[in-house]
């Protein structure tokens, strides 16, 4: 429920700040004086479109708040958009000359889509033009669904369509890309075999070629090898260990003469040892080498499949393990990617589901088909449309993400007249009073709080308008309504009066609102009923009106 609205700056009201209670409160005032200006104002603070217009003239900013009493329902949402949840719910919106607008939800920043989520939640406004809307068969087929409480199957039928539709999406992508999918792929198992024949290994070329680069040199090895051994142990008086021997011996024999030669003769000692290590190590290496030439044939084989498969994808030989790796992976994804049968059956299956909870919508729609026209009709015939009917058309349509149907109100202003689609009713009049018959019908199917009527009663008068004051009265016993209206009689019914009045000071027009005491009410259905000139027969009957329209106890408490 709306406990406070505030306006700072707005169109022509400096500032406002308007306490509101249950039941049915009726806002009136002359033409002009503001009356719609605060349903605009709370429209701007639920995320309506941020226009500069709305910021008073000379003003460099305006800003709009408003109170609402929360509910569990409330709290989950606040709760699930990262608001802290609290036993009220504040709101506020400033839109500064730039046209910069800022929205807050109990004091945390807000964006506008969040306004509007969040206003469908606390308010519902039928406009003056709603009727407009009401020609639409989308939404009609809305107010259906929201009369019949089965918002929550639409909203599940929605969302299995979505669901749907991409599974659709998917398998009629995959089948267009089939063709070149198929061609690449044929490419790539092309490949795969070739890579999977040679089967290279992370490494492998490295390895196999440096053994075959050692094998490829064997001979030359071993021959010098040899020649070194010989150079170093031959029993010639000219290898390297004969030398040295005879070198020590003479140096030894004359160190008995000279002791710093006793050093010359030890390093001569070590140079031999060394040699005898060098000359064992060869004699080792030349007794453990053995020229494999069927190992050097077969790497040279594996060396030439390396190249010639290489050559072949225009790779680097050392690249061919990391190419295997690569078209693996590729030809499995493609293999995936191109599952038509495994995608036919996904769409399948989702079809199934959204066609199943659609039929279930259907079934809940005809239900609600039924009770609408029945109560629309019942409503219609004291809004002085005796013998009219209304009944809701429900035609089959392609599924679609509002389910299998369409809906069109039809319908017959008086007794014998075939019901005709709303958008051929001739009749403003009787438009007029089938949207508002529509509206108060459906209105008490919609969880929000609050309902707003701006001006729904135009074009009707008398009798009619009482009818209507009793409708919005009836409905104010169990939620919180606001009416914005002309008719005295639509006036009378409520709980409470707001009067709007406009001022002009130094050429400066404002617009205020004050709430009505008894004798002041009197006065204003007085205003309503006779215009300008007010005689004492207009107030006695206006006494009369509030005292025979006045709701019963506790029904605006």
């Amino acid at each position: 429920m709306l406990q406070c609205l505030s306006l700072s700056e707005f169109v022509i009201v400096p500032h406002l700040s308007l306490e509101l209670g249950p039941g049915f409160t009726a806002l009136t005032g002359e033409t002009g004086a503001g009356k719609s200006i605060l349903i605009d104002a709370l429209q701007l603070l639920l995320g309506a479109r941020a226009d500069t217009v709305v910021i008073r003239e000379g003003a460099p900013k305006t800003e709009v708040s408003a109170i609402f009493s929360s509910s569990k329902r409330l709290e989950h949402w606040l709760a699930q958009n990262g608001f802290d949840p609290d036993k009220e719910l504040l709101l506020r919106r400033t839109l500064d000359s730039s046209g910069r607008s800022r929205a807050w939800i109990n004091g945390s920043p807000a964006t506008a889509t969040q306004m509007r989520a969040l206003g469908e939640r606390l308010v519902d406004i039928h406009g003056q033009h709603s009727n407009q809307s009401l020609l639409k068969p989308q939404e009609q087929l809305r107010l259906l669904d929201a009369h019949g409480e089965i918002l929550n199957k639409r909203n599940a039928v929605r969302e299995l369509y979505e669901t749907w539709q991409e599974a659709r999406r998917r398998l009629e992508s995959a089948s267009s890309r089939l063709a070149s999918l198929q061609e690449e792929m044929n490419r790539l198992s092309w490949m795969s075999e070739d890579l999977e024949a040679l089967a290279p290994e992370p490494g492998e070329w490295e390895r196999i070629s440096e053994e075959h680069t050692r094998l490829a040199n064997a001979s030359s090895i071993v021959e010098g090898v040899g020649k070194a051994l010989g150079a170093l142990s031959d029993d010639d008086d000219a290898s390297a260990a004969s030398c040295i021997g005879q070198a020590s011996s003479r140096l030894e024999s004359l160190a008995r003469y000279d002791p710093r030669l006793e050093n010359l003769v030890q390093q001569l000692s070590d140079a031999s040892s060394i040699v005898d290590d060098a000359v064992s190590t060869l004699r080792q290496y030349l007794d453990s080498s053995d020229l494999d030439e069927e190992r050097f044939a077969e790497l040279d084989r594996r060396l030439s499949a390396f190249y010639d498969t290489a050559r072949k994808f225009h790779a680097r030989p050392e690249d061919l393990a990391q190419l295997r790796s690569q078209v693996k992976e590729k030809l499995a994804a493609l293999e995936q990617g191109i599952d038509t049968e495994g995608l036919s059956e996904a769409e399948k299956e989702a079809r199934g589901r959204y066609m199943q909870a659609a039929a279930d919508l259907s079934r809940n729609r005809k239900k609600a088909a039924a009770s609408l026209s029945r109560e629309v009709t019942k409503a219609m015939q004291v809004l002085s449309m005796e013998g009219g009917r209304l009944e809701v058309k429900l035609s089959e349509t392609e599924p679609g993400p509002f389910g299998l149907e369409r809906c069109d109100f039809l319908v017959a202003g008086h007794a014998g007249v075939t019901p005709r689609e709303l958008t051929k009713v001739a009749s403003g009049g009787e438009l007029s009073r089938i949207s508002l018959a529509i509206a108060v019908i459906t209105a008490k199917a919609t969880p929000v709080g609050t309902l707003i009527f701006d001006e729904v009663d135009a074009g009707i008068g008398g009798a009619v308008a009482e009818v209507v004051g009793r409708f919005l009265q009836t409905l104010g016993r169990d939620r919180q309504v606001i009416c914005v209206t002309h008719q005295p009689q639509v006036a009378c019914c409520a709980g409470r009066h707001l009067h709007v009045e406009k001022q002009t000071a130094d050429g400066v027009t404002t617009s205020s609102v004050k709430a009505l005491g008894e004798e002041e009410r009197v006065t204003e259905i007085a205003r309503m009923l006779g215009g300008i000139r007010m005689t004492q027969a207009t107030i006695i009957h206006a006494s009369e009106m509030l005292k025979n329209s006045a709701p019963s106890k506790g029904a605006s408490d």
